[in-house]
């Protein structure tokens, strides 16, 4: 079996099987699960993701609504939060943290593994 070279890959981004299992993320759409990918790409435990409806219009290909409604989606099912909110003026965008992950030496929160469809 041949080895795999992370170094020239750049990497890999590991997400919980419990998390992958969970209700929450198998009703997520195709671009929000991307979208989480993209973001934890960015995840450091010590600083929040800076992560902007620009960007993510860029990367996914997508309109600013689309971009929007991943974002809320992301939140509403639990796996990311807020950390600070974006500042048009001195163009920076929203930060967030992943529930799924530590973040400033605190444990993570995983608001996904109490969400149910509304339905």
């Amino acid at each position: 079996m041949a080895k795999l070279k992370y170094k020239e890959s750049g990497g890999v981004i590991v997400q919980p099987i419990a998390m992958i299992d969970s209700l929450a993320y198998q009703h997520l759409s195709a671009k929000s699960v991307k979208l989480l990918s993209l973001m934890q790409r960015h995840w450091q435990s010590n600083i929040p993701i800076d992560y902007g409806i620009s960007q993510t219009t860029r990367m996914l290909k997508c309109s600013r609504s689309t971009a929007s409604a991943l974002f809320n989606e992301l939140m509403g099912q639990g796996f990311i939060a807020v950390v600070e909110e974006a500042d048009f003026y001195a163009n920076r965008a929203r930060s967030w943290r992943l529930t799924y992950r530590p973040f400033l030496d605190r444990e993570p929160t995983h608001e996904w593994k109490s969400w149910t469809p509304k339905n």
